[in-house]
């Protein structure tokens, strides 16, 4: 008998083209890492920063769903978030009659913010400071979404997909604030890749958590109206191409599918946006909404109280007809759009500026961690068209936040890159995809990146973003990348960078110098009572008068680089003592028969750089 010859062993696989292999219980183990570190530092900024400018309007609008059960303040931003931020803060200890406050019966809500935060400040700041907790678990719950849904394509580009947005320090930032910027992210990214999962999956119920997220998004901020735009459109191309849900269906099929999913879509998105309100004011006739008083707002006011009558579209629809919509989501709706258009902030590289269609993607890249634009760039490479028609994953992924970055550059709105957050989840996914490339090395790709080297740069450029991370603690705020560090960013965009989160730290440094007298421009409606908090007495600065010295003086540099005539009261005389956080100024008035203080070395010219 011939004896069978042995098969050979298989050759084993060199070590520079192993991938390395992660297994979901350890994967999960990292993943639980990646956002108790998140939770912390956003615990640390909770604790640390003081109200910022927007959040006691978010507080009180909030408060106002739960306590009074109206929504008539819900006209700048939708309820949803609010109220769910709020929700802790009503639940305990007993409610404050926000409805006698001054201002309530004309839905001001900057009147009923301040009276808020003048009748119980102790109490307003708590009650901001559960919602930021709220917020912090909001931007974790993201976080478990993304993992989860991209472990199919690796453990790897999982756990980097989950640290690459988790420990940004753009959703550090503003997932610890009592504000929309954070939610509206969570729920417009969702409502995206639920989309995509149902025009390319087809599953029922896919289609009901993708008419929820968007029912949700359009609840929380109005920026959230381009999706149904991106939504038609994604489906659009699905049934033209007869792709995902529709593949195989005769054209019949495909329109009368189309139908069904857009009656879906609208009816759970109208509910969403009705049951939000309380089903208040709504069904109104266009005459009735057209005579209904308008709120309290100011472009409202610079319309004479006429915003809505100057619309167009509203104007050319008939008179009797119902709009299933509440008035306060109609008034909202068309005074975002008029902000869109009214020149607001402008701020950049040093000085004001008309609208910039470079500000938010400058913005974006700056205030991004430079591991994290490494890795984008990587994933960026990989992007080829290789077909005619790109793959109806990709248009469904990629339609929404290409469109709503497009608006975001024509808007004349420069406030602060929190207006194109909901750009950095999909920003890490891409990022996420280049680091997974580098580090599980396609063998075609083997001849262009040497494994080793491609590996250590993924590992490397993924560790920096958690160090940059960690190192911006306290300061996710005002954080600039290692690119430009925080001086040099502040000369590009300040007015997003200063928010009103740094007057406990001005408090400290006020205290620590002696200062008394001292004047101070507040920045925010409850920023006086925040300083006073931190134990300043201090007096209110008008800039247009002269004040008696000596005297101490602190302005926010936001509000100074606005004011059209230089302040009057440190036109002379004036020494600058601090600058915290790069954003507020601390000046010393001398006597005016007091010797000239000596003068400054020329390092420290611009006074002591206080970050705490």
């Amino acid at each position: 008998m011939t004896a069978t010859p042995a098969s050979p062993e298989p050759a084993a696989t060199p070590p520079e083209r192993r991938r390395p292999r992660i297994s979901r219980r350890a994967a999960h183990a990292v993943a639980a890492g990646i956002l108790a570190l998140a939770a912390a530092l956003m615990a640390v900024d909770i604790a640390r920063d003081s109200p910022t400018y927007d959040e006691p309007f978010h507080t009180t609008r909030g408060l106002a769903l739960w306590w009074e059960g109206d929504s008539r303040l819900s006209f700048a931003h939708p309820p949803l978030a609010n109220a769910l931020q709020a929700a802790p803060g009503a639940a305990r200890g007993a409610a404050v009659d926000l409805s006698g406050l001054r201002g309530w019966e004309q839905s001001d809500l900057v009147e009923v913010a301040r009276g808020y935060g003048a009748k119980s400040y102790e109490r307003a700041r708590s009650d901001m400071l559960l919602g930021r907790a709220v917020t912090a678990a909001l931007a974790l719950l993201l976080g478990v979404y993304l993992y989860a849904r991209s472990l199919r394509h690796g453990a790897v580009r999982a756990l980097l997909v989950l640290g690459l947005y988790a420990l940004h320090p753009m959703v550090l930032a503003h997932g610890h604030l009592t504000t929309t910027d954070l939610p509206i992210a969570v729920a417009f990214v969702i409502a995206v890749c639920e989309w995509q999962s149902y025009l390319t999956g087809g599953r029922p119920l896919r289609l009901v958590t993708a008419a929820l997220a968007l029912g949700a998004a359009m609840v929380t901020k109005f920026s959230a109206l381009i999706l149904p735009p991106a939504f038609a459109l994604v489906a659009l191309y699905a049934a033209l191409r007869r792709a995902g849900r529709f593949s195989g269906l005769s054209w019949p099929r495909v329109a009368g599918g189309l139908a069904r999913d857009a009656a879906v879509v609208l009816a759970v998105v109208l509910l969403v946006i009705n049951a939000s309100y309380g089903f208040q004011r709504t069904g109104w006739t266009v005459d009735r909404i057209l005579a209904e008083p308008e709120p309290a707002h100011w472009l409202s006011s610079k319309q004479k109280g006429n915003l809505l009558d100057r619309s167009a579209l509203l104007n050319a629809l008939p008179g009797g007809l119902r709009l299933p919509l509440p008035y306060t989501y109609v008034f909202g709706t068309f005074s975002a759009a008029a902000h869109t258009r009214s020149n607001h902030g402008n701020y950049f590289f040093g000085g004001l500026h008309g609208p910039s269609p470079a500000y938010f993607p400058v913005l974006l890249v700056l205030k991004s961690p430079v591991g994290f634009l490494f890795l984008l760039g990587a994933g960026a490479s990989l992007l080829r068209v290789r077909r005619r028609w790109p793959r109806l994953r990709t248009v469904a992924l990629a339609t929404a936040p290409a469109l709503f970055m497009a608006l975001a550059v024509r808007s004349q709105i420069n406030l602060g890159v929190r207006h194109v957050l909901p750009m950095v989840p999909f920003l890490a996914m891409m990022a996420a995809r280049g680091g997974a490339w580098l580090a599980l090395r396609p063998r075609r790709a083997a001849a262009r990146v040497p494994a080793r080297l491609a590996r250590f740069a993924a590992a490397g450029a993924a560790g920096l973003v958690a160090v940059e991370a960690v190192a911006a603690t306290p300061h996710h705020l005002s954080h600039f990348n290692w690119l430009v560090g925080a001086r040099a960013g502040h000369w590009v965009s300040m007015v997003g960078e200063d928010w009103g989160q740094d007057i406990a730290s001005l408090g400290k440094a006020l205290r620590e110098r002696d200062a008394s007298p001292v004047y101070y421009e507040a920045y925010g409606d409850w920023a006086s009572a925040e300083l006073s908090r931190a134990g300043v007495r201090h007096r209110r600065l008008r800039c247009n008068q002269e004040l008696p010295r000596p005297a101490w003086v602190a302005i926010h540099a936001t509000v100074d680089v606005r004011r059209r005539k230089p302040c009057a009261a440190i036109r002379d005389g004036a020494v600058r003592e601090a600058v915290i956080d790069h954003h507020i100024l601390v000046y010393r008035l001398e006597d005016a028969g007091a010797s000239p203080p000596p003068k400054a070395p020329d390092d420290a010219a611009d006074g002591d750089d206080v970050r705490e």
